[in-house]
């Protein structure tokens, strides 16, 4: 008359049951989750330089950077600072975790995001030398979430010098000139004339400032037709042109 009870049966499907509510809400976490991450690349991928500010709310200070210094940086490596929008590589999804992180923390959207990177990983594919990616922040100053790639090489300071501003690339032409003129031999100076001038004289001033004359014209049509200009002029240029 009364079935019996299987209470292994009955343990199987009280399983089944307790599992689906877990289940749905795991399914709705991770849903969620993946909104927000396309969310995330969506605003990375559109970033641009309208004004907008992030209101985090950060305890430690050490990666927060003021604007002139990312400037001092940017000039001295001949690095980039632009929004992420003209980044031509992918972020990395170790950055989008610590973005989400950021966000959640703070009950917020983060829709502006900046790089300073290389010029080159702004103009090609397979660049990934120090990017380093940034929220802006009030004040003109900036919070430094994430750092990838290899390291700069010793070079890059050495290579980039001669570019920092106006200045130093007329005294690069000037040293290389004067290095010209010491080790230019007198006879070569004088064309071959048979002159006892020595070694010091008006003929070797003449031959640096000749020297100078015609290395400021190379490198000024060098630079023009390459789009080579000083990094002072360039370093949050979105263009080189």
């Amino acid at each position: 008359m009364f079935p019996t009870i299987d209470i292994k049966e009955e343990l199987i499907s009280h399983r089944a049951k307790s599992k689906e509510p877990v289940l749905e809400l795991f399914n709705k976490l991770l849903t969620k989750d993946i909104e927000q991450e396309n969310s995330i690349i969506n605003n990375i991928s559109l970033s641009n330089s309208k004004k907008y500010f992030a209101d985090l709310n950060i305890e430690n200070d050490i990666n927060i950077f003021s604007q002139k210094i990312i400037e001092d940086i940017a000039v001295k490596y001949r690095l980039r600072f632009l929004p992420t929008k003209y980044f031509k590589n992918n972020i990395p999804q170790e950055a989008i975790f610590k973005i989400k992180e950021i966000e959640k923390s703070n009950s917020i959207k983060v829709k502006q995001f900046y790089i300073l990177a290389p010029s080159e990983a702004f103009d090609l594919e397979d660049c990934n030398k120090d990017p380093l990616l940034f929220i802006p922040l009030k004040n003109n100053e900036f919070y430094l979430v994430h750092k990838w790639g290899s390291d700069l090489s010793w070079l890059k300071k050495i290579s980039a010098l001669p570019f920092r501003s106006l200045e130093s690339m007329v005294s690069t032409v000037a040293i290389t000139a004067f290095i010209i003129t010491l080790f230019t031999p007198t006879w070569l100076i004088l064309n071959g004339a048979e002159i006892d001038m020595g070694y010091f004289g008006y003929h070797r001033l003449a031959w640096f400032f000749y020297s100078f004359i015609m290395l400021c014209s190379l490198t000024t049509f060098i630079c023009f037709s390459q789009g080579i200009y000083p990094s002072e002029y360039q370093w949050n240029k979105k263009t080189y042109n």
